[in-house]
């Protein structure tokens, strides 16, 4: 079996890295062809990585469109627009950032109150989704694929804007050959675009993604597969081996001895309350450095923060505070990619009281570890937490909300007197959420594309 992955971006390669491995473990062959454009401060770790482990790996540059480009993506992203309008009240922040992705003439267009009224109207969604499909598919990437003469085709994250990869999607679909879309996160369904093609599978994490891509995408039930979170794998699959041991991780993060620490893990930026992005998280961990200090329960203890590599800019300005009880680490932030820097990562989880944040993948990987989870709950910043796609935490019931900063302390110190009120329902989540096969994830993935493979192409032999 020969499968060609599709990615807009290298940066996504860590939520197939065990999928690939798991395909050529069984002796398949694996393609991948990937938006190559560097991101500041993400590397491509884990892709070389695999591809020194595995000679026989064939990894291509993704191609564009050759032509009407332009107006292609302003199609697909007015339709795009269209899809947050749909659900306006719960989207209010990305109705401020979409702004980003038009010429300001046209963003100033869709604006006015005419036109935005008639992009609201169900008809005339209809109308522009029917132009869309009228375009032509791109022959040269048709070619591609055909040269590759992959048997199954998977495509990611095919919902984000100027999603290059949906090019992918039609011209493979055009081949007959079996298409698949391929879940890199638990937020790309409430959170992004939607999509302009419909693959003919679909590989989510668990029931409630596969209801968010039924509700809110229309793809059916029947077409799509729980496989568990393959980016995951590493913490179910004997998860001491990806640990340091508690005085090597003490002394790799710079962490006074004997001290225990909570973990703040940041986000690549908040929502303020009048729905503007604010990327400088430094106020709130200083907040959360003076109440764990003057609460008697908690004097002792640290902040280890982990910056995301994508928002790393406030460090200086915090660091310059000088709080005894504050370290950061890594300085720069970094993906957990690679097997060394999971370690780093779930080191840094595994030794903690507890893990804080407002609103982070983070909560994921803690409450995989079984460690307390704590989003915190502001004034500046509770916009952050109304986002479409956090409701999948707070429908687990496992987070433990604090209001403010001393509503952090106040938790801590109940924890450390043995009150870990949420442990089962944490418990409960994980099962649901990430692991709910009764296989490893990857192996999951694996066997579902087989099975795929095995029914042959589409409307075809």
């Amino acid at each position: 079996m020969r499968v060609l992955f599709v990615s807009g971006s290298y940066s996504n390669f860590y939520a197939i890295d065990n999928v690939v491995r798991e395909l050529f473990r069984r002796g398949h062959e694996v393609h991948l062809i990937a938006g190559m454009d560097e991101k500041r401060n993400i590397p491509d770790d884990a892709l070389k990585n695999a591809m020194a482990a595995f000679p026989n790996f064939v990894v291509k540059p993704l191609s564009r469109r050759r032509y009407a480009r332009n107006i292609v993506r302003y199609i697909r992203e007015v339709l795009n627009y269209m899809h947050v309008l749909n659900d306006e009240e719960s989207r209010q922040w990305d109705l401020v950032k979409w702004e980003r992705f038009f010429p300001a003439w046209l963003w100033w267009f869709l604006n006015t109150p005419s036109v935005r009224k008639k992009l609201k109207d169900r008809s005339f969604q209809r109308q522009l989704r029917s132009l869309e499909e009228k375009i032509p598919m791109d022959a040269g990437i048709r070619k591609e694929i055909q040269q590759h003469n992959p048997d199954v085709v998977l495509l990611m994250p095919l919902v984000h804007p100027a999603s290059k990869e949906t090019e992918y999607l039609k011209a493979a679909q055009s081949l007959r050959i079996p298409t698949v879309y391929f879940l890199v996160s638990w937020d790309n369904l409430a959170s992004t675009g939607t999509f302009h093609g419909q693959p003919d599978y679909s590989i989510v994490w668990n029931e409630p993604l596969a209801d968010e891509l039924a509700r809110l995408h229309n793809f059916p039930h029947d077409s799509v597969y729980h496989t568990g979170a393959p980016r995951f794998s590493y913490l179910f699959d004997n998860p001491e081996k990806s640990i340091f041991p508690k005085e090597t991780f003490y002394q790799q993060a710079g962490l006074d001895a004997g001290k225990p620490y909570i973990l703040y893990v940041c986000s690549t930026f908040l929502v303020k309350a009048d729905h503007r992005k604010e990327i400088n998280e430094g106020s709130l961990i200083l907040e959360i450095s003076q109440a764990l200090e003057k609460n008697p329960r908690t004097r002792d203890v640290n902040i280890l923060v982990r910056l995301h590599p994508a928002n790393v800019g406030f460090v200086a300005g915090l660091l310059s505070h000088n709080r005894p009880n504050v370290r950061v680490f890594p300085v720069n932030g970094e993906i957990p990619d690679t097997e060394e820097k999971r370690k780093r990562y779930y080191s840094s989880i595994y030794h903690a009281t507890a893990v804080a944040g407002v609103n982070t993948t983070a909560f994921l990987e803690s409450s995989s570890l079984d460690k307390p989870c704590i989003t915190v709950y502001s004034e500046q910043f509770f916009e952050t937490q109304q986002l479409p796609h956090f409701h999948h935490l707070t429908d687990g019931n496992f987070l433990e909300t604090a209001q403010g900063a001393q509503g952090v302390a106040e938790i801590i110190g109940n924890i450390r007197a043995g009150a870990d009120t949420r442990a089962r329902e944490r418990r409960a989540f994980v099962k649901y959420f990430l692991s709910p096969c009764d296989k490893p994830a990857p192996q999951a993935c694996a066997d579902v594309l087989e099975e795929i493979v095995a029914k042959g192409t589409i409307n075809g032999a």
